[in-house]
């Protein structure tokens, strides 16, 4: 079974849009998700059997079991994650959580951050990243840690630039009357994501968001044909 787009971004997410043979991340270098074992030798879709990789160290893989030993050792089992960073983590989340809430989270939210903390961290989500998504999902009020502000600086830049420029172009269409709602604010992010990891340039993001915004579409791939020919099925 071919590797669902949904499954395909958060593997992207997972490893921080970086290529985890030789570390190149996007949105400079085209990334794809590429199976460790290779299908041909048995590998399935699992997530533990998909990681990130860049164009050269995807291209130059093989269904060998020859190629496939040293590329295997980068998914050494790690560390279990301590009590203290856990701890540390939610309570990162907590505080954020409490910026926009009088109250303390309840405690059904600081277990769904707790689990989510410990999924995250065996799907391979570094401690630094962990902190980061843990006050991002804080400050907007959700659980997923490891899921939403993991990206790195540069991806994160770029979207939010793209966000505003689609918003403004969205606002101005519908005559500044309404504004995207957060189910399709979210699936333009992910658009713009998917099209900065396959190597869309900033200014290519930035002329799809605004045509994207004024036909009030969260989609890149459809107002660039640039966009289009890089993200191809995905």
């Amino acid at each position: 079974m071919a590797v669902s787009k949904r499954l395909r971004f958060e593997i992207l997410r997972r490893d921080t849009h970086t290529c985890r043979y030789c570390g190149a991340t996007a949105p400079g270098t085209p990334l794809r998700v590429d199976h460790i074992v290779p299908v041909a030798l048995g590998g399935t879709d699992h997530p533990s059997n998909l990681v990130t990789s860049c164009e050269p160290c995807n291209s130059g893989k093989t269904s060998t079991l020859d190629g496939q030993v040293a590329e295997a050792d980068d998914t050494r089992i790690r560390p279990r994650l301590t009590a203290e960073l856990a701890d540390e983590l939610v309570n990162l989340w907590a505080t954020a959580y409490q910026t926009h809430k009088a109250d303390a989270p309840p405690l059904r939210l600081v277990d769904q951050v707790r689990q989510a903390v410990r999924d995250a961290y065996r799907f391979g989500a570094t401690a630094e990243q962990l902190r980061r998504s843990a006050t991002y999902c804080g400050l907007i009020g959700e659980t997923y840690v490891g899921m939403d502000g993991t990206q790195s600086r540069d991806v994160l830049a770029a979207t939010a630039d793209a966000f505003g420029v689609w918003r403004k172009a969205w606002h101005r269409a519908s005559g500044y009357t309404t504004h995207p709602e957060m189910t399709v604010i979210g699936m333009f992010e992910l658009s713009v994501e998917i099209a900065i990891d396959h190597g869309a340039s900033h200014s290519a993001v930035l002329r799809a968001a605004a045509i994207a915004g004024w036909a009030q579409s969260p989609f890149l791939e459809q107002h660039s044909s640039d966009i289009a020919e890089l993200v191809g099925d995905f």
